[in-house]
């Protein structure tokens, strides 16, 4: 009898671990893992969205210029247009209706479908991801609509870019061989977790969110005639649950524009090529756009190249994101001051080289969000908390602080990173999260390096200084004792915060 058992548990433990035995990641497509040259501009404008809530009566006090930006620049789009958002539906959550939400999904689709109205030959390009249908049947209508007035609307092949769940992953991959594929008419018993009046989930709904990987770009490309090309990204998701958090973003123009064109071309012709990833399996007026769009591209002039030291603009994505932010911490020295506004924060390579250059004389100041508001919902602080403990352990010998973003029930989803020194002078910013999953070439991510630019670095400056300090007389920070980990809650959040950065099985 106990042979009998050992060999049924031995079977069990082979089995459980085939999968990972079996699992060959995904290599990332084309159109990914891009570091641009630097490029020169003619304009850079910073755009902020700040959000503030007055001391005394609790009113909100909302600075928003993102999203009016990005109704600018489809209106202006002469030429071509491209935009690529991560969320982007009209789900709130359990947000109280007393939050007074803008409907930024339905304003975008209905600009995008006035222009189209107005300018029936422009290709026109929309790509985004796939949570914007939970991975099933569940699309907001405005994406018909989109596709009925001539728009393609290409969602992300998620199956060919890698997975960052280790644990989950390999099974799901395994099991997916031998299980019988869902039926259309299966039940739906899962609780819709992004609206709570919407259809329920179906398992296979369920099993392809629980993957947690996604395109999680943010942008928008237009053409101009006299091939002027224009680049909007922004930290912002034009989705109603997240009309009021803090936003930052970069418009810029010139070559730049072109090569994140062209990276987003390339996402859309690999997810373009099985009909189920686009709004009614329209792949035809997908691929039509696309090489409309690419002709035109290949019609513009080839940029120069900008020398050192001159303002120059350049783009990063993905894994190509990380190695900037550590070399630029590599150069740090005694003299160089790096600020920095994050939503999240957990890689550990990056806290590696950041913990570096604090201990090489850099002065630090670290701005985060707290991560206790998620569309209505309270979280536990989980990363941002455990990591600021530890940077905060060396602040009794080198110059660094942390403070939090005050906010109230929105979120501070700024990721910008600030930096000024003896051989430094840049803003990095985009869609990226500091964490694994936004950094090691797992989601698809756009950032902008912006360098030598002194307006609009004296722009963010003030922007920061003013946070950081209270000075309009508002409290937008707070200090780092405010939302301190302490004793038990800080072990055991350090210890799930490290599993969780690590397996991946989280939504960070």
């Amino acid at each position: 009898m106990k042979i009998i058992l050992l060999l049924f548990l031995g079977a069990l433990l082979g089995v459980s671990l085939l999968p990972y035995l079996l699992f060959r990641q995904q290599e990332l497509p084309p159109g990914t893992n891009l570091a641009s040259p630097a490029y020169s501009f003619n304009t850079a404008e910073l755009l902020i969205d700040r959000t503030a809530h007055d001391s005394v009566t609790g009113a909100a006090q909302r600075e928003h210029r993102i999203f009016d930006a990005v109704l600018a620049e489809i209106e202006a789009a002469e030429t071509f247009l491209i935009a690529d958002f991560f969320l982007w539906n009209p789900w709130k959550g359990t947000i109280d209706a007393d939050h007074d939400l803008r409907p930024l999904a339905t304003e975008l689709a209905e600009a995008l479908i006035e222009k189209r109205r107005h300018n029936q030959d422009m290709p026109m390009l929309v790509i985004t991801d796939p949570i914007n249908r939970i991975y099933g049947e569940h699309a907001p209508e405005f994406f018909q609509r989109l596709a009925d007035a001539g728009i393609p609307v290409v969602f992300t092949a998620l199956d060919q870019i890698p997975d960052s769940n280790r644990l989950y992953a390999p099974q799901a991959w395994f099991w997916s061989k031998f299980l019988p594929g869902e039926k259309p008419d299966a039940a739906r018993r899962v609780p819709n977790p992004f609206d709570p009046e919407g259809k329920h989930l179906t398992l296979a709904e369920l099993g392809r969110l629980l993957l947690f990987k996604a395109n999680h770009r943010k942008l928008l490309v237009t053409g101009r005639s006299g091939g002027e090309t224009r680049l909007l990204i922004p930290s912002l998701n034009p989705a109603d649950g997240s009309a009021n958090h803090s936003n930052i973003a970069l418009l810029v123009d010139g070559a730049v524009a072109r090569f994140a064109a062209e990276s987003e071309l390339e996402v859309a012709t690999w997810s373009a090529t099985a009909p189920e990833h686009v709004q009614a399996g329209r792949t035809a007026e997908a691929n039509q756009a696309i090489t409309a769009i690419r002709e035109h591209l290949a019609e513009l002039t080839e940029p120069e190249l900008v020398e050192p030291g001159q303002p120059a603009v350049a783009y990063r994505s993905e894994a190509a994101i990380r190695d900037e932010i550590i070399t630029q911490f590599q150069q740090a020295v005694t003299g160089t001051r790096i600020d920095i506004g994050m939503f999240y924060f957990s890689d550990r390579r990056v806290i590696g080289a950041l913990k570096e250059a604090v201990e090489r004389g850099a002065v630090v100041r670290l701005l985060m969000d707290a991560n206790r508001d998620a569309f209505g919902r309270e979280k536990n602080g989980i990363p941002n908390r455990l990591v600021a403990a530890e940077l905060m352990e060396l602040a009794q010998d080198f110059a660094i602080e942390v403070r939090w973003a005050v906010t109230h029930g929105e979120q501070f989803h700024s990721k910008v990173l600030r930096i000024s020194g003896p051989q430094q002078e840049l803003l990095f910013l985009g869609s990226a999260n500091w964490t694994r999953r936004n950094l090691a070439n797992l989601n698809l991510e756009a950032n902008l390096l912006l360098a030598h630019a002194a307006s609009v670095n004296a722009e963010f400056d003030a922007y920061f200084d003013s946070i950081w300090s209270n000075q309009r007389d508002i409290q937008e920070s707070l200090p780092y004792e405010a939302w301190a980990e302490t004793g038990w809650s800080l072990t055991w959040k350090k210890w799930l915060y490290r599993f969780q950065e690590w397996s991946g099985a989280s939504t960070f």
